[in-house]
């Protein structure tokens, strides 16, 4: 994954990112794979300037301190199968670089026939409010968009993940600055007063963050009968799709040594 990123390094202006494992569960384990990630890419390429270098680390409860962890020792982290605030408002703490709120289950994005309920483009909005309501440095980098009216709505937003065919659609479409205007989430929040976010911290109280996580928006999670929410569902089903292409480039990179 290293030599991929370093690849494509030349063809961008800004920032590289590498996925740290997956696979990896502990705090421990994740801090010392995203360390030895960026161990590899210095020795790979002594000359990258590692200011360009950010791991993207699952958003889990022990993603999460694991950022913490790996942004006191300078390295910089994204967290992504981000689909609440409350994972926002911990990555936030936590001094993550970015975050990646999934506007869409990632399954929405590999399978047209799949119906995820629709796009959750808020918690964009809602996200870069906080940040920048409390003077985070976290940004927020939306991801798994679908369409080009997802795209104008997410106009605004710090930065935005766009999967080829999408880019295509875009480049070729003609967006005027009404469009934008009456379309945007941002535009929109800017001509309206809007309320105050409620400051919240989790970041050193597991519990509180656990129990808030799995009652997010409207207590979807079943709490008495123990059942994981969707939104929980949504993070698990995430990291297993990473889990399967962490695999897949694996594999790739042991069949191209053998070559």
């Amino acid at each position: 994954m290293v030599h991929l990123s370093l690849a494509i390094a030349p063809h961008v202006k800004e920032t590289v990112y590498v996925m740290s494992n997956p696979s990896l569960t502990s705090i421990s384990e994740v801090v010392k794979n995203a360390s030895r990630l960026v161990a590899l890419t210095s020795r790979i390429s002594p000359s990258f300037p590692l200011s360009r270098l950010c791991i993207k680390v699952a958003a889990t409860w022990e993603g999460l301190q694991a950022c913490r962890q790996l942004t006191s020792q300078g390295i910089q982290t994204l967290a992504t199968t981000v689909f609440t605030m409350e994972q926002a408002i911990l990555a936030g703490e936590c001094g993550c670089m970015y975050i990646s709120p999934f506007v869409h289950e990632l399954k929405a994005v590999f399978d047209e026939n799949y119906d995820d309920g629709g796009a959750n483009l808020a918690l964009c909005l809602e996200a870069q409010q906080y940040y920048e309501h409390y003077s985070y440095s976290t940004r927020v980098k939306a991801a798994a968009l679908l369409s080009v009216a997802e795209a104008k709505g997410l106009a605004g937003v710090a930065a935005i993940t766009i999967p080829p065919d999408l880019l295509r659609t875009l480049a070729s479409t003609e967006v005027l600055g009404q469009d934008i205007d009456e379309l945007s989430l941002f535009a929109q929040s800017k001509r309206s007063k809007g309320n105050k976010p409620v400051r919240r911290t989790y970041m050193n109280d597991e519990t509180s963050w656990r129990e808030a996580f799995s009652k997010a928006y409207g207590g979807k999670g079943s709490r008495l009968t123990g059942e994981a929410s969707p939104l929980l569902t949504n993070t698990i089903k995430a990291i297993d799709a990473f889990k399967e292409y962490q695999i897949k480039g694996e594999q790739l990179m042991l069949e191209k040594e053998k070559r």
